[in-house]
């Protein structure tokens, strides 16, 4: 009985001061409210006393500073009378601090929230609720992050190691293409170079020179690239190939020869011709179905 009287004593004296003295009478946590002139920012920080329990609530992320009335609310941990220092705002423009503002210094008084017989305890009131952010999400998170990623690690490491060559397999390698559908392909690319219109006669001549070496090379199995024009003659006179090599192809090798060493300057209509006459000259030479046919069959 006599510490109850003893504490309802005491709140009747903090309820006389609070009426003589103009202080606020709080209890733990209860929001002491702000309001100040602040100048337009970009931003701002209101900064706590040190050494004090009390703690800026807080703000609205989404707040920006425009010259108007700006208001906040603190809080204070601790029982008793409290002396609370004149706060600090800064304001910010383009990250770099133009200004402080200062509140006016506050006495508060802070009762306790339990009840007189401090036999039961009050629920403490809900403390602001703060907003939303990355780092908390991040903080309660990253583990499952890492995880997931440690995973498709693992997938990502099994299915190379499924899709490997097996021990001794060896992969087949694309089937080379026969030496006259190679020479049509590379005669129709030469032909829609058009290097005759734009005054490259000796590259018109030199790739075709190639492209018909490289096919008599592959159709009947000699060093035809690296043979002078004069010796791809001496060859040319074997029994076993075609006449038409020797009285259309061996003309325009000779050309060729004049074109890309002599400097002769053929016509722009026989340099478009020499493509048209090599169509001619694989298509006349290149093996017919039945012979590979009857090929095979032996």
């Amino acid at each position: 009985m006599r510490m109850r009287s003893l504490t309802g004593i005491l709140f009747a004296l903090l309820l006389v001061l609070q009426i003589c003295f103009g202080l606020d009478a709080l209890k733990i946590g209860d929001p002491i409210k702000y309001s100040v002139k602040i100048p337009i920012a970009d931003s701002l920080l209101v900064i706590e006393p040190t050494g004090l329990p009390v703690r800026v609530l807080p703000l609205d992320p989404l707040h920006k500073p425009d010259g108007n009335v700006f208001e906040f609310s603190a809080a204070v941990y601790d029982t008793g009378t409290l002396d609370i220092p004149a706060l600090a705002i800064l304001l910010f423009k383009k990250g770099e601090v133009t200004d402080t503002i200062w509140t006016e210094p506050r006495e508060v008084i802070v009762g306790s929230t339990l009840a007189d017989s401090a036999s039961a305890p009050r629920p403490l009131k809900p403390y602001e609720e703060h907003p939303l952010r990355v780092a908390d999400i991040v903080r309660e998170f990253w583990p499952w992050a890492v995880g997931a990623l440690a995973l498709a690690a693992l997938v990502f490491v099994w299915h190379r190691y499924r899709s490997r060559p097996k021990t001794g397999e060896v992969v087949a390698a694309p089937s080379p293409l026969p030496p006259a559908e190679l020479a049509i392909r590379d005669l129709i690319a030469l032909r829609d170079k058009k290097y005759p219109e734009r005054g490259m006669l000796k590259e018109q001549y030199s790739e075709f020179s190639e492209i018909l070496r490289r096919y008599v090379e592959g159709r009947w199995e000699f060093p035809a690239l690296e043979m002078t024009t004069y010796e791809l003659a001496s060859e040319l006179k074997r029994n076993d190939l075609p006449a038409s090599l020797r009285e259309d192809l061996l003309p325009v090798l000779s050309e060729s020869d004049l074109v890309k060493f002599a400097k002769q300057i053929p016509t722009l209509a026989s340099a478009n011709a020499i493509v048209e006459l090599g169509f001619k000259i694989v298509e006349q030479t290149r093996p017919r179905l039945e012979a590979i046919k009857e090929g095979q069959a032996t």
